[in-house]
């Protein structure tokens, strides 16, 4: 806008200049060209102005215009049809190795001890030998709050042990992260395991809630858990979808100090999980 005033300026001085010098350029130019320049000196003026008013007229409506607002960052849609349940479509060994890899629900945080949460109290029943790798606040993406490391970042440290099925449980804690960030993470991470550990069967279990009423990273996480679950032909137990707890459980099955499950939440969890999982197997039928 400075350099749209200064043309202006600059223009109609060269417009003052060019009458009050008027006399002694027309008898020039009348000497010259038969008396056609006085005409010739009066329109040159008026074109520069004409021209410097429509650059400014430009630069105005550009600068008056709106900005284009960002476009808006994509969001997951729910498969339709959610996954169900397919009897007979997981096949284990007997007393299959297990590697049950996940966040803080994993961990057993808010159970007393920690040993009673729902991924140490599935192996007995369901006569798996499992090994527990939970890590509170992390996720497909989130290291944790001391970078104990991401589910991908963990499973090398893994290497050399056989499983048989590995259960990835979790994706709450990536609450910061977009649609598209979340569901390359979740990728990358089933890629991995499959690498890792070549012929493995993979579950994947979704968040879950004590107080029965699902925040949105929690949503998120189940739309980007159940998609791939689609894509990639995977078992999906979806606490959410099934509906564990619901509003107004927080009272019987949340810790209330740490807001986590009770030892009743997880044992809670562990029964659905057993259930499902034995619908997976085949031995049961859906209820």
């Amino acid at each position: 806008m400075v350099h749209v005033v200064a043309l202006l300026h600059h223009a109609l001085g060269q417009r003052s200049v060019g009458s009050t010098a008027g006399t002694g350029v027309a008898d020039h130019e009348r000497s010259d060209h038969g008396g056609r320049g006085r005409r010739r000196t009066g329109r040159a003026p008026r074109r520069v102005l004409a021209a410097v008013v429509g650059v400014a007229t430009l630069a105005l409506g550009t600068a008056c215009s709106p900005t284009p607002k960002p476009a808006p960052e994509p969001t997951c849609a729910m498969p339709d049809p959610m996954p169900a349940l397919a009897p007979g479509s997981l096949t284990l060994p007997a007393q299959p190795r297990v590697l049950v890899l996940g966040d803080s629900y994993t961990e057993g945080y808010g159970a007393e001890p920690e040993t009673k949460g729902w991924a140490y109290l599935v192996g007995k029943p369901l006569g798996w030998k499992v090994t527990v790798d939970g890590i509170g606040g992390t996720g497909y993406l989130n290291p944790g709050p001391h970078n104990e490391g991401n589910y991908l970042q963990r499973l090398p440290k893994l290497q050399g042990r056989t499983f048989d099925l590995v259960v990835l449980q979790g994706g709450s804690n990536d609450r910061d992260a977009t649609y598209p960030v979340l569901q390359d993470a979740v990728t990358r991470t089933i890629d991995t395991v499959r690498a890792e550990f070549p012929g493995t069967k993979i579950l994947l279990l979704g968040p879950a809630t004590p107080y029965g009423k699902p925040d949105e990273p929690r949503i998120t996480a189940q739309c980007v858990l159940a998609g791939h679950a689609v894509a990639q032909d995977l078992p999906f137990v979806d606490p959410l979808g099934e509906a564990w707890f619901v509003d107004g459980d927080g009272d019987r099955y949340a810790n209330p100090v740490n807001g986590h499950p009770s030892n009743a939440g997880y044992k809670r969890i562990a029964a659905r999980f057993e259930t499902d999982v034995r619908v997976l197997l085949g031995e049961t039928k859906p209820s």
